[in-house]
Formats: C-alpha cells, sequence, structure tokens
C-alpha cells in the first residue's frame, strides 16, 4: 500500500539571460577535454536573443565555418527541462 506524505510540487523555472537580465531563449556551453589549457573546466552561459545573435556573430566573424543547424524535434529533459536528444 502506498500512503502519500506530501504530495510532490513541480518546480517551475525561469531562464535569464546572464548579460541582460532578459528571459534566456538560448544556452551556450563549452567543456573542455584533456590536453587543453583549461582541462576539466566548463561555461555555460544563457543568452536572450540578442546576445546570442552577438556572440553567433563574433563566433562566425572568426571562424565562419561554425552555423547553427536546424533540430528536427524538441524534447525537454523531464527534469530540467534542456534541450536533450531522446
Amino acid at each position: 500500500m502506498k500512503k502519500i506524505i506530501q504530495p510532490a510540487v513541480q518546480e517551475e523555472a525561469e531562464f535569464i539571460c546572464d548579460v541582460t537580465g532578459k528571459s534566456a531563449v538560448a544556452r551556450l556551453v563549452m567543456t573542455f577535454g584533456y590536453g587543453s589549457f583549461r582541462d576539466m573546466d566548463l561555461l555555460e552561459v544563457d543568452l536572450c536573443a540578442e546576445a546570442a545573435e552577438e556572440v553567433l556573430k563574433l563566433l562566425q566573424s572568426k571562424y565562419p565555418q561554425f552555423k547553427p543547424k536546424e533540430v528536427e524535434a524538441y524534447n525537454p529533459c523531464p527534469v530540467c527541462l534542456r534541450n536533450w536528444r531522446g
């Protein structure tokens, strides 16, 4: 028999741009591996639309081969609601 002691509460979160404080629509993640100058470092930045475009343009100005690709479906992670491939 299952007796519920305390009902679960679903968490709601809002992601905020680390640059402007507006609602975030993009996330930049860089993980540094073995052999790099930043071995085992992690950079995670949430960005609003404007900041994301600025970062993308800056990156593409130095490395024009970096182009975003369209994904087929949005599958949020059931735990953190971030994109994941299921």
